[in-house]
């Protein structure tokens, strides 16, 4: 399978070095800049969650015009970028090309059916982790399930082949049959991680270690998941509060979350499609959210001063 990862951030890179190590045909794609011409050179260095250094050669394409055909192109860029990206590469895509998001936060499906509609869709939601360390060099810090599941039922030998893939390259992934509920499950990491590992600049673990943290975290998990009951989403979860603790505590416990590394390097962040959909569909079922609403607020007050913060 001919596979078209889109986006060379920490998770791009993960996947596209795990997939060209267990031997896969995978191409990463994605707007020229330093680091795609520093792994065009050197190669993908990856730090594996058992601490050792590999070196992948992924093949990387920069340029729209040198696209192919592709069976899955996998879309691992910030949510705010989807409806851009995708459109530069509407050209080569049919109906029997996968298009597969992995990406954080709700809205990124509705998109994929405005730009690229003839697309076989999936979407999901990825429990693995990776950290940038430098320009080349990104480590393996989370190893959770990966959910994926698509839109319709057009190619399901591919489908179990993805999965299949996936997991053969050290990424556990698992097929479910309702989508929403996948979205809606990775929304609830986001929402209890991103935003207060990005205000306190500590890993995702550590931020639990204070009770005043996890009390946090409650609170936020809290109205997440009246929200998504209103919505009428399973959260695949059996205890959805305590299971995502454990899981802050053990799998992802060493991660740095995205919101963080996007704050700590001043970018923009995806809290609009985080932490914001919970305040925008709380008030879609008239359901208070202030935590949520809290969070939403300091991040948009560090994003919008980040020339005027105080350096160490």
């Amino acid at each position: 399978m001919r596979t078209l990862i889109v986006g060379a951030g920490a998770m791009g890179c993960l996947f596209s070095a795990k997939l060209h190590l267990s031997g896969f045909d995978v191409t990463l794609f994605n707007r020229e800049n330093e680091r795609v011409k520093w792994i065009e050179r050197e190669g993908i260095q990856l730090i594996t969650v058992d601490n050792e250094q590999v070196q992948a050669f992924v093949p990387v394409i920069y340029d729209t015009g040198k696209l192919e055909k592709y069976d899955l192109i996998l879309i691992l860029v910030k949510s705010f970028a989807t409806e851009a990206v995708l459109t530069e590469l509407k050209h080569i895509v049919d109906k029997n090309t996968i298009v597969l998001s992995l990406q954080n936060g709700v809205g990124n499906l509705e998109i994929m059916q405005k730009v690229v509609p003839r697309a076989d869709l999936g979407i999901g939601g990825t429990g693995s982790g990776a950290s940038v360390l430098n320009i080349g060099m990104i480590a393996h810090r989370a190893t959770g399930v990966t959910n994926i599941g698509f839109i319709e039922d057009r190619q399901p030998d591919k489908y179990l082949y993805i999965s299949e893939m996936f997991s053969k390259s050290g990424i556990e992934t698992v097929i479910t049959e309702d989508v929403q509920s996948v979205i809606w499950t990775k929304l609830m990491i986001n929402v209890a991680f991103n935003s207060l590992t990005a205000i306190t600049r500590l890993r995702n673990g550590d931020v639990l270690l204070p009770k005043a943290g996890e009390s946090l975290v409650r609170e936020l998990l809290t109205e997440a998941l009246e929200v998504a009951e209103k919505e009428g989403v399973e959260i695949l979860y059996a205890n959805p509060i305590e299971d995502i603790l454990q899981i802050g505590h053990t799998q992802i416990a060493r991660n740095q979350s995205s919101m963080l590394t996007d704050v700590l390097k001043s970018r923009k962040t995806e809290i609009e499609v985080i932490n914001g959909a919970i305040v925008k569909y709380g008030k879609k079922h008239g359901i208070s959210t202030p935590y949520n609403e809290l969070m939403m607020a300091l991040i948009k007050v560090i994003e919008e001063s980040y020339p005027k913060q105080i350096e160490r």
